[in-house]
């Protein structure tokens, strides 16, 4: 979507073509999810501004990010103003989830790393987050509430999967940098009101094709170049530039097998894999001041989201997990878990509990999937690849997605400049 809403905007001609009946089948399994948006996701909010939409505006509240402590008690992650290093002394310093001890051994740490007199090493994407952890000192019971939750929330595998160097590289954007990146926003409209609604409407202003319901079944070629997409028997749609943005389980079948077979691009594409992920959509009659993140250590839940809606300002909760995780007894599972984070009077009963299942949410970030990630260049020279599993610098997330799509439409508009 961000590569076609540029592409147009520049006079290109995009031709746009998705098997769902809708813009964005993703946004569209998330239902009314509210959508978290970082203030270092520096690409998506750009989008959003020319979208003409601010963070300012009323569709946006921010949110307090907090980390259930294994006696129940909850540790909610300081926030300041000042400016890096003196905002990690004000919230690495006063955050309650270490302590005193681990929080002085972290900012010692991070001093000598700002210093140079100590170096995050060259072996991270060998090792797992844990084993990297481990090797800092840092206490069982830190890595089970505190690490663990941080590393399920930003990239959705656990620190004994996780490579160390994907770790460092989904933590750093947002703890260690700015403090107005650092900032968790939550959108009240769902991410197809937010995103797909208004690109949608502005594709079709600028006279790009949609085509609904119209999956790509093989990419037609001629020696090292691709010169058509075939959708049906018989058709077969041609352009100069070809970009296929589908996970990488969907993308392989459509190219040749000359291809997969002569380029270890397109091989490492086949050996990376995505999980889904399973989410619950909750609703109950407390009321919510503000939105909170709330990351869990224990349990069937990894992390959840909690919001209200205008006017009632009525509790909406979204929990995920791993799918086949939760118990049978679901509903008493979750009762317990808001009535404990007092989001639920004791005896209340829930007002909604819906269930789905995201396909390819996590793409998991395992030592060695780093060099397995491609970039959006392929060795095809007239077609790229885009997603939020391609090598971004940033885990499979919304703004991997939207960094993706701006650079191939960079890469087609930088090539139409020259020619």
């Amino acid at each position: 979507m961000t590569a076609a809403y540029r592409l147009t905007a520049q006079g290109c001609r995009v031709t746009l073509l998705t098997s769902s009946s809708i813009l964005a089948e993703r946004f569209g399994q998330a239902g009314s999810h509210p959508t978290a948006i970082f203030g270092c996701h520096h690409a998506t909010w750009a989008l959003l501004q020319s979208l003409g939409i601010h963070r300012a505006d009323h569709l946006f509240a921010e949110s307090l990010l907090e980390f259930v402590l294994p006696d129940g008690r909850v540790a909610r992650y300081p926030k300041t103003f000042f400016p890096t290093p003196l905002k990690q002394l004000l919230t690495i310093g006063r955050f309650a989830g270490l302590s005193p001890a681990e929080r002085w051994k972290l900012l010692s740490w991070l001093e000598q790393l700002w210093e140079g007199s100590v170096q995050l090493g060259t072996d991270l994407e060998h090792r797992t987050a844990q084993q990297w952890l481990e090797s800092l000192d840092v206490s069982r019971i830190s890595l089970q509430t505190i690490w663990n939750p941080l590393a399920r929330w930003l990239t959705g595998s656990d620190i004994h999967n996780l490579s160390a160097d994907a770790f460092v590289t989904a933590v750093k954007p947002f703890f260690l940098s700015g403090s107005a990146d650092s900032r968790i926003w939550v959108a009240h409209p769902s991410r197809d009101q937010l995103l797909a609604g208004p690109i949608q409407d502005r594709l079709t202003k600028d006279s790009a094709t949609l085509a609904f319901r119209t999956p790509a079944i093989r990419l037609e070629f001629h020696h090292e170049r691709v010169t058509g997409v075939r959708v049906g028997e018989g058709t077969v749609l041609e352009a100069d530039w070809y970009l296929a943005a589908v996970p990488p389980q969907q993308l392989t079948p459509l190219l040749p097998e000359r291809w997969l077979t002569r380029y270890a691009y397109f091989q490492h594409i086949a050996d990376l894999e995505t999980k889904p992920s399973t989410y619950f959509q909750v609703r109950t009659a407390t009321n919510l001041a503000k939105p909170r993140h709330i990351l869990l250590s224990a349990g069937p839940f990894h992390w959840m989201t909690c919001t209200s809606r205008a006017p009632d300002r009525r509790l909406l909760a979204v929990l995920t997990t791993q799918p086949g995780q939760p118990a049978p007894d679901l509903e008493q599972q979750v009762s317990a878990l808001l009535t404990s984070l007092n989001l639920l009077e004791p005896g209340r009963h829930l007002d909604e509990l819906r269930q789905h299942e995201i396909q390819h949410a996590i793409l998991p970030l395992e030592p060695g999937t780093k060099l397995r990630r491609p970039i959006h260049r392929s060795p095809i020279v007239n077609l790229l690849v885009a997603g939020a599993w391609t090598d971004t610098g940033w885990p499979a997330n919304l703004e991997s997605a939207v960094v993706s799509g701006e650079r191939c439409a960079d890469i087609i508009i930088g090539h139409r400049l020259s020619v």
